[in-house]
């Protein structure tokens, strides 16, 4: 989308409305949101008091991984399902040997094994591919001695952008399937290329907006406060995506639901792999991680204390604003007039998360009440034009 439809670069309180598409600005400028921050998939690769590297998370690849598998078995599902249908009807109308016939139509259609053998290579390239860009792709370098913020596209030299002047946004998509309408919900960051005018666009999805915002916010805090803002490191059973916090959700939903109800989780996760896509994610955590050219490793080295960045007096004055009225019980969102409702309750986000019958549904319900409080542990659209395109 070309920038020049807009007559001034977003900022924070803006807000965006397209069909079945809210967006919602956080920066520029950086505003406090009124969350508490936490990163519910691990995406702080390296946090010190000079820089946090910020990259995907586990979670996300362990999700996408159970996705690709459960698709594949669903299609094998519906082919069984199907062979056996036709080896009832013909053995029902025309008297001939159910199982012969049902093994026969299963392995005689080539033309079927073809195209599943396309779709399970298609899966395993993308897996291949994702393996090969790991240790290519160095992630987003928070600087908070420079107040600045480092992102290296794919072609180019690296972009070194001021703090003030990243661009973040919340947003929630409606998507509309043959069979229900869903959400879907991500924190998006962009960066403005000022050399070329180009914009790069970098996506993460999440469970909720929620968990969104608090994302962000944990990224704000680290640049603002430091490391000893954001939250402690959780436990390996509390990480998304660990052997640890499959093994975790499954006791726990053994312990709070009914034999069906654990019945169904168990199928449900054996029909999506069991524990394999925890293995896929936590083996591209053990992949070598991209390294940054040497321009980037010399600004990331610690400055002075006394040469340390300051914030702009607009930002501070700003951030005062908006945090007194936090204090009188306003919302980012009400705030800025903003029609988009962007901060739930823990306990509404929790009952409606929890009516969900995975382990994602509850995993998700307790990652939101865990970021509620900040005591509790915590837990790509790339290089487009513009704003991001809805």
């Amino acid at each position: 989308m070309a920038e020049d439809k807009y007559e001034r670069l977003p900022r924070a309180g803006d807000s965006e409305h397209q069909l079945g598409f809210e967006t919602l600005y956080l920066a520029p400028k950086p505003l406090p949101t009124g969350q508490a921050p936490f990163s519910a998939q691990q995406m702080h690769r390296e946090v010190n008091d000079c820089y946090l590297d910020f990259a995907m998370g586990g979670g996300s690849r362990e999700f996408a991984s159970r996705v690709t598998i459960g698709t594949l078995m669903l299609f094998m599902l519906l082919y069984v399902f199907s062979t056996g249908l036709m080896a009832w009807g013909r053995w029902e109308h025309w008297n001939e040997p159910f199982w012969e016939t049902w093994l026969y139509d299963f392995y005689s259609n080539w033309i079927w094994w073809l195209i599943f053998l396309f779709f399970t290579l298609m899966s395993v390239s993308i897996v291949a591919y994702a393996a090969y860009k790991e240790p290519r792709t160095p992630p987003i370098r928070f600087n908070r001695q420079r107040r600045e913020v480092c992102y290296v596209p794919a072609k180019g030299k690296p972009l070194f952008i001021p703090w003030e002047e990243v661009i973040a946004c919340v947003a929630v998509e409606q998507v509309i399937t043959q069979y229900s309408a869903t959400q879907q919900f991500s924190l998006r960051l962009g960066f403005h290329d000022t050399t070329n005018e180009q914009m790069h666009w970098v996506t993460h999805a999440h469970a909720s907006l929620m968990l969104a915002v608090s994302e962000w916010e944990a990224l704000r805090v680290y640049m603002e406060q430091g490391p000893t803002a954001l939250p402690p490191a959780p436990q390996r059973k509390h990480e998304e995506g660990t052997l640890e916090y499959f093994y975790f959700a499954r006791d726990t939903y053994k312990e709070c639901h009914g034999f069906i109800s654990y019945g169904g989780w168990w199928l449900l996760q054996l029909f999506t792999g069991w524990t394999l896509p925890c293995h896929i994610g936590e083996w591209f955590e053990r992949l070598p991680k991209a390294g940054f050219p040497k321009a980037v490793r010399e600004w990331s080295k610690t400055l002075p204390t006394e040469q340390w960045a300051k914030p702009s007096e607009e930002l501070l004055s700003q951030s005062a604003a908006i945090e007194a009225a936090f204090a009188t019980g306003l919302s980012f969102p009400e705030y800025f007039k903003s029609p988009l409702v962007a901060f739930q309750s823990p306990s509404d986000a929790a009952s409606v998360k929890t009516k969900g019958k995975g382990k994602r549904a509850r995993s998700r319900a307790a990652a939101e009440t865990r970021a509620s409080d900040p005591q509790e542990p915590r837990n790509a659209r790339d290089a487009s034009a513009g704003r991001p395109d809805h």
